[in-house]
């Protein structure tokens, strides 16, 4: 296995390793209601509302079916709501609600407060580093 691959094995362990803790630490310090994947789609609705069914499957590479699924779950709930088209049933709509709105800005405030709990433990400059190399992967990922 040549170097880049074991860093890239490296990052990608370390990644869903940080991705579990944040997530364990979130559940244990303020619960909720919601998996961290519904919070992401409502996230991606709330983004670009309304939007079609077939376009969140898009973003996220699954079928429709399982992003129907998740949003049965998320309109029971009543964190969006679904909107059929007039002439097309199959044309859906879906938008985040007020309690959608609600819940995914304590989220947020949470996830920051978890996240700078994380980054606090570094040095000023070892943050800078970091940010720096990770913002440079994603728009290296991105062109």
């Amino acid at each position: 296995m040549n170097d880049l691959l074991k860093y890239a094995f490296r990052i990608r362990a370390a990644m869903n390793k940080m991705q579990r803790e944040i997530t364990i630490e979130m559940q244990k310090q303020f619960g909720g209601d919601l998996t961290r994947p519904q919070f992401y789609l409502l996230t991606l609705i709330s983004e670009e509302q309304p939007c079609k069914i077939t376009q969140l499957a898009q973003k996220l590479g699954v079928r429709p079916s399982t992003i129907s699924t998740m949003i049965n779950r998320l309109v029971d709930g009543g964190f969006v709501s679904r909107v059929y088209g007039q002439n097309d049933r199959r044309n859906v709509l879906v938008s985040i609600t007020d309690r959608g709105k609600s819940v995914l800005t304590k989220d947020i405030e949470n996830y920051g407060k978890v996240l700078e709990k994380i980054i606090g433990a570094l040095e000023p400059n070892e943050l800078e580093t970091f940010t720096k190399t990770f913002e440079k992967m994603v728009t290296i990922q991105n062109r």
